[in-house]
């Protein structure tokens, strides 16, 4: 927990000082005695048992801790929805992608997830689209247009090689784009969903680089079966090992996928994941309230337990 005015703790330790000042006058008084030695008014004045006695004390002190502990705006870290982040949807479409491991195939499996996780992200986000084969291109740009996304994911097709370090250094520049020409990391995040294994043009290590710099996470989803065929018999199993290592040296994380549930699974953990951020949240009401009641406790105490004179 932390505070907004610090300063006003310093009324803790007055408080205090006051209420031993009122505790000594009143022994003072007390150890007096009474002017006339009216039996009655000294049985309606019995003090009652010490514990009781005490009671209206401590609640009156803890109420006006909690009272003090309002005025200094206490604060609490809280995970909120973010309110706005930039978030790449990077989608193989290389020839492996049409393998049917993963029904109805491997591409309209990754299709389907994509769209569910843009109708699961706050519409205040920007989430853009690139694909991916023997090079990479921005099919829709970062944006808040859900139907345009939409549009983007249902025209991939698959066909050709594999270029997963073009698609993440694409996704960046996208990204850079969209956030004034510098990426922010803390609200900007890539998805790379890929089957098979970098193929050509930037070298994964390159790419990597490229983000740790940026400060931007890639999360990687690594989709298809170790048993994967294409229609020709050729094998075409995901590979795991690269998409894992690129995850975890720039911050993000790896999952595996091996049918269209799974996949879908992935997406709303990261849907999940990137909605929200601790942010400080202020707490003073609830203080102020629980002091308010605390106050209102001892003034019952006090009337029930208190020592009274008529």
């Amino acid at each position: 927990m932390s505070v907004g005015t610090p300063l006003a703790l310093l009324l803790i330790p007055l408080v205090a000082l006051a209420l031993w000042a009122l505790a000594a006058a009143r022994r003072r008084r007390g150890s007096a005695g009474l002017p006339f030695p009216d039996v009655g008014v000294l049985e309606r004045a019995a003090v009652p048992p010490r514990a009781r006695r005490r009671i209206p004390t401590a609640l009156l002190v803890l109420a006006v801790l909690a009272l003090a502990l309002g005025v200094a705006r206490p604060e609490l870290q809280r995970d909120v929805p973010r309110e706005r982040a930039t978030i790449m949807l990077a989608v193989d479409v290389s020839g492996s992608m049409s393998a049917d491991d993963v029904a109805p195939y491997r591409l309209r499996a990754a299709q389907d997830a994509a769209l569910r996780f843009a109708d699961r992200v706050p519409r205040t986000y920007q989430v853009g689209l690139v694909a991916f084969s023997g090079g990479a291109a921005v099919v829709v740009p970062p944006t808040t247009d859900r139907m345009r996304l939409r549009r983007g994911v249902e025209s991939l097709l698959a066909g050709g090689a594999t270029a997963i370090g073009d698609a993440i250094v694409t996704s960046l520049t996208a990204i850079q784009e969209s956030q004034g020409g510098v990426a922010q990391g803390d609200a900007a995040r890539i998805l790379l969903l890929s089957d098979g294994a970098n193929t050509q043009g930037v070298s994964v290590a390159e790419a990597v680089d490229r983000a740790q710099a940026a400060e931007v996470p890639v999360f990687t989803v690594a989709l298809g079966t170790q048993d994967g065929r294409l229609a020709d018999g050729r094998p075409v199993p995901p590979d795991v090992e690269t998409l894992a290592a690129i995850a975890e040296q720039t911050g993000g994380q790896a999952y595996e996928s091996r049918d269209s549930e799974s996949v879908g699974e992935v997406y709303e953990r990261l849907g999940s994941f990137i909605g929200t951020e601790r942010r400080p949240e202020e707490v003073t009401a609830w203080a102020v309230g629980a002091g308010l009641l605390l106050l209102a406790a001892a003034g019952a105490a006090w009337w029930r337990w208190g020592v009274r004179l008529s």
